[in-house]
């Protein structure tokens, strides 16, 4: 049991012990008082800048997008439109200007820069295949050749228009080979005394693909050892604009003893 005396020692020592926890209005008041002392936050930059530059690649890389799918997939130019005309203009234009293989052989004192089809009149061009009906920006819109008179070689330049397709954007193998066999025909041309010649045999290893709209270099050469005034053995190849090897040829061209072909002439 408690005695009497205990019990008003046990309530004076209560009060006199002090209390730690300060008054609810003084905690709000600190609270608000470090609040407000506090640093503010750096205002946030703003995203517009970014925005604008994210819209602006985007926009530039879907025009460009879009007008290259448009080339792609748009119907070939007539040869004569003022359409083909500027992609003609284009075309000469990146010959001249912008394709270092074509600098590299005009500096080679070797190599001498002719037109093709020179041996032909207006009227001949017409009716060739090459010359005419896949003339213009969608076919065969250019072919320069630079011959080699020492190494009995030539390399040509050519360019091959979307009007060459088989699959989308692919030059069809047998456009390819027409090209090719004409390049290694002109080179076997200048090796036979008769100045003419017929293909007898042609043979072809497609490497890589090769694409529409784009310049190409077909290189032949013939092979001396093996031919005769009567037969030229060719061997070429195409590549594309950085170097890659695209398709293998070789051919044989012969000057037929029982039927009278046309000279074709000391021009390309």
């Amino acid at each position: 049991m408690f005695s009497p005396r205990r019990v008003p020692q046990l309530r004076l020592r209560n009060l006199a012990t002090p209390s730690h926890r300060p008054p609810r209005s003084q905690t709000q008041f600190s609270r608000n008082t470090s609040t407000s002392t506090s640093t503010p936050p750096p205002p946030q930059p703003s995203k517009w800048p970014r925005r604008l530059l994210y819209t602006t690649i985007f926009g530039v890389l879907g025009i460009g997008a879009g007008k290259w799918m448009d080339d792609k997939i748009s119907a070939p130019a007539l040869p004569g439109t003022e359409e083909d005309l500027l992609k003609m203009e284009d075309v000469h234009r990146t010959y001249e200007h912008g394709l270092p293989i074509v600098k590299e052989l005009r500096e080679n004192p070797d190599y001498v820069e002719a037109e093709v089809y020179g041996n032909y009149s207006d009227e001949e061009k017409t009716g060739r295949l090459t010359s005419g009906p896949l003339r213009g920006s969608r076919g065969i819109a250019l072919q320069k050749v630079f011959w080699n008179d020492k190494e009995k070689k030539a390399i040509s330049v050519v360019f091959l228009g979307n009007g060459l397709e088989g699959w989308p954007t692919i030059v069809h193998g047998g456009a390819l080979a027409t090209v090719i066999d004409e390049n290694l025909g002109r080179v076997a041309v200048r090796h036979l005394p008769q100045k003419t010649g017929v293909t007898a045999n042609l043979e072809m290893k497609y490497r890589a693909p090769v694409f529409s709209g784009n310049f190409y270099t077909f290189h032949s050469e013939v092979d001396r050892e093996r031919s005769t005034d009567r037969k030229a053995f060719v061997v070429g190849e195409v590549r594309d604009p950085v170097g890659r090897l695209c398709v293998q040829a070789s051919a044989l061209f012969v000057v037929p003893k029982t039927y009278k072909l046309k000279e074709i002439g000391e021009e390309y």
